[in-house]
């Protein structure tokens, strides 16, 4: 596989996962076509060398390979399959003015002015009631569905200036034009039990959000898509993970919720990898002392994404790390801490790359710039684990639409591999 087939196999991935239910739910198909078993947390575990893989609420996952000796520990990537989106809120319709619109809030940080002017629809998890059970079904609205419309020019003359839209009055999704308002009477829950084959009635609960309906687009060696933070490191761990030969202890991380701090069940701050690696252990007659050998021995990449430097804003980047699109994945390092690179991690993967000709970068915010954090420094803080944060470099990072070049994917890929695969 090329660098453009490989961006290719990346852009159908993101397309078909339109909310973060969607994409563990296509991991986990690639992972049972490649041999992993799948395992639930609230049941009994029977382990041996092999493949295994388990879900936390649909939306966290973590894949594993035992290989060899526990005690030489994983090697972990870890990275997160929520995004940016606006999510829907409760009692949703609102009429006015003769449209129906729906009532919505941010999730993560978004380029708001990205997602106006755009064809939309909702993805996402619906509860309901089925023979005196509660279920659960994702469901994705696949048509054009919504849209969010900008003022004229002509009532808005500072729409150039940098104007910054309000939350909470200018970004409400238009569905349709209404005559009256008990046209828009409980519309959603209708159209979720129409998607659905269920009765209205049924239906318990939802967690939806909005996306983009326009499909990834391959422009000569660039790749643009949304959703890119972080479903390109999701990806190129998920394809390293099954790729990579047999005979070390391997695990990707696919953790939920970065965008809004980590801080729930399935984010990196719950007890979710903690517990799945002492489970392990366990079931491999460590004791105590073993795990913490076992712990000591792994290392996690904290596989995000990182800022290219934008030639229109070269003034955001730091004057002598200039970060490349198509030269190389990006190390990130933070004095502060926002980011779990150390010297000895660091020099690994250096070693590493050099010893196979693969390209590196390295990307520290400028002085008077705040950056985001990641997984990394959580789980390295949690587990005492060794951590590296690295990233495939982009532009327009939490647009709608992020762009990417194409042999930075797929190096970032063989990079994985390798560390899956090499001491």
């Amino acid at each position: 596989m090329n660098s453009i087939d490989f961006s290719k196999d990346l852009i159908n991935f993101i397309d078909a996962s339109p909310l973060n239910y969607f994409a563990v739910k296509n991991a986990g198909e690639i992972l049972e076509a490649n041999g992993f078993k799948k395992l639930r947390e609230d049941e009994a575990w029977n382990l041996g060398k092999g493949k295994y893989y388990t879900t936390r609420d649909d939306s966290a996952l973590i894949a594993f390979e035992i290989g060899e000796d526990l005690k030489k520990g994983f090697e972990i990537i870890g990275s997160h399959t929520d995004s940016p989106t606006f999510k829907v809120k409760s009692n949703p319709e609102m009429s006015d003015t003769g449209f129906l619109k729906l009532n919505i809030e941010a999730y993560g940080g978004m380029i708001h002015s990205t997602w106006l002017d755009r064809t939309l629809s909702l993805a996402g998890k619906v509860a309901y009631r089925a023979e005196g059970e509660i279920k659960y079904a994702l469901v994705n609205i696949d048509r054009d569905f919504l849209t969010i419309a900008n003022a004229a020019i002509h009532m808005n003359r500072e729409i150039n200036k940098g104007y910054a839209y309000n939350t909470q009055d200018n970004l409400y999704p238009l569905v349709e034009t209404i005559k009256n308002e008990l046209e828009g009477d409980n519309y959603l829950v209708k159209t979720l039990a129409e998607e659905l084959k269920i009765k209205t009635d049924d239906i318990l609960d939802f967690d939806l959000g909005l996306y983009d309906r326009q499909k990834g687009a391959i422009i000569n060696n660039m790749v643009q898509v949304g959703r890119l933070d972080n479903l390109g490191s999701v990806h190129a761990s998920l394809r390293a993970l099954v790729d990579s030969k047999a005979g070390k202890n391997k695990m990707i991380l696919l953790s939920d919720n970065e965008e809004i701090g980590s801080r729930t069940r399935g984010g990196a701050a719950s007890n979710f990898l903690g517990n799945i690696l002492e489970r392990i252990a366990l079931k491999f007659g460590l004791d105590k002392e073993d795990y913490q050998i076992m712990v000591e021995n792994s290392m996690i990449i904290s596989a995000d994404q990182a800022h290219a430097t934008h030639p229109n804003y070269k003034a955001f980047a730091d004057p002598t790390n200039v970060v490349k699109m198509n030269e190389g994945l990006v190390i990130k390092i933070a004095a502060n801490g926002a980011y779990a690179t150390s010297i000895e991690t660091k020099a690994r993967l250096i070693n590493l790359s050099k010893k196979y000709g693969y390209k590196l970068q390295t990307f520290h915010n400028r002085n008077d710039k705040v950056g985001g954090s990641t997984i990394g420094p959580i789980t390295a803080t949690s587990l005492g684990i060794k951590a590296i944060d690295v990233g495939i470099p982009l532009l327009a990072m939490h647009s709608i639409r992020e762009l990417a070049g194409v042999e930075d994917i797929y190096q970032a890929y063989e990079i994985y591999k390798k560390f899956f695969e090499e001491d």
